[in-house]
Parts: structure tokens; C-alpha cells; sequence
């Protein structure tokens, strides 16, 4: 139990999952119409005055320095008659980048990928970038999808640690996985 071979590795191979990312729960976010599963077992929170969660973890779940985040929240309200999806959603991923640059100290961000994608059947663009931390002389890696629904962007995000983005990486795919839009469950 708790050995899983995910996708993209060779069959027989096994990944040995931590116990803190075993358990699962479902927030309900009833303002904004949406549902996403998340680790029980990490430190969770409420994000972006209650337009999302945050959930984040280190070697133990209350981890001083924790080595990767996940967050997920509704980002703006445009009007769909005055931007198109996809420049809203471009518009969306330049925006964050500028603000990581500014606000986490990243240096040498490299864009390793960006493309079009979907999110619970709407449009939705997927990003994933490396930059260096100087203080804490770490590299970090962020994916990010943020997609359309209605005059609505919502933003889904794994922040972690290069050197533990195999873990994170399996974790944001699951959440990613589960999100949907008006589904039932408790917050």
C-alpha cells in the first residue's frame, strides 16, 4: 500500500508515496462553483479572501521551510466581450511571471514549457518554469494552469523545490485531475 506506478514510468516501477500524501479530502468552494481533492494530511488554508485554498508541505506537514505548495483560486473577473479566452488567459501567465520576478526573489526564471490545454471541459493554459531563490540558494519550479470559464479565470498552482518535483508533480496532477466545477462535498 502507498506504492503506485505512475504514468510516463517504465511497468514495474515504483514510486514509494510519503505517507502525508496518501490521505485525501474535498474542498467545496460554493461561491465560486468548484471542487478540488488535496492531501489531507498537509497544511491547508484559506487563499485570496476566500476564492480558494492553499495547501502546503515540508518534510512534516507543519515543516518551518516547506518544500512545496499548492494553491488554487479564482484570479480575476473580465468581461469575455472584451478579451478573447486565450489573450485573457496569456494575459493571465505574463502577469504571474512579472509577479514571481518581483515578489519571490526569482532570478534566472527560465519558461520551460507553456500550451493550450483544458481544465473541467473549458480553455485553459498550462505553464511550468524553473528560477533560482538567492537567499534561500534554492531552485524552485512552478506549474501553473489557469483556465477560462464564463467571465471567470481560475488558477491552479504547485510551487516546490526542484530537487522534490517528481513528488509535487504527482500531487498537482491528482488535484488537477480532480477539479470539476459544481460538484458536492463539504468545504
Amino acid at each position: 500500500m502507498g506504492v503506485f506506478a505512475p504514468g510516463g514510468l517504465p511497468s514495474g516501477s515504483v514510486v514509494k508515496v510519503p505517507k502525508q500524501d496518501r490521505a485525501w479530502k474535498q474542498y467545496r468552494n460554493a461561491q465560486w462553483g468548484y471542487c478540488v481533492s488535496y492531501p489531507a494530511r498537509w497544511l491547508k488554508g484559506d487563499a485570496y479572501d476566500g476564492a480558494g485554498l492553499f495547501v502546503r508541505t515540508g518534510i512534516t506537514k507543519f515543516s518551518a521551510n516547506p518544500s512545496g505548495a499548492i494553491d488554487v483560486s479564482v484570479q480575476e473577473r473580465r468581461s469575455s466581450a472584451q478579451h478573447t479566452a486565450l489573450l485573457d488567459l496569456a494575459d493571465s501567465v505574463q502577469i504571474h511571471q512579472e509577479g514571481v520576478v518581483k515578489f519571490q526573489r526569482a532570478q534566472q526564471m527560465q519558461v520551460m514549457e507553456t500550451r493550450p490545454m483544458t481544465l473541467a471541459d473549458n480553455p485553459a493554459l498550462f505553464t511550468k518554469d524553473r528560477y533560482f531563490d538567492p537567499l534561500e540558494r534554492t531552485s524552485w519550479m512552478e506549474e501553473v494552469i489557469f483556465a477560462r470559464r464564463g467571465d471567470e479565470v481560475y488558477r491552479l498552482e504547485l510551487v516546490c523545490r526542484t530537487d522534490e518535483a517528481e513528488r509535487f508533480e504527482r500531487v498537482f496532477q491528482r488535484m488537477v485531475e480532480s477539479f470539476s466545477f459544481g460538484c458536492a462535498g463539504t468545504r
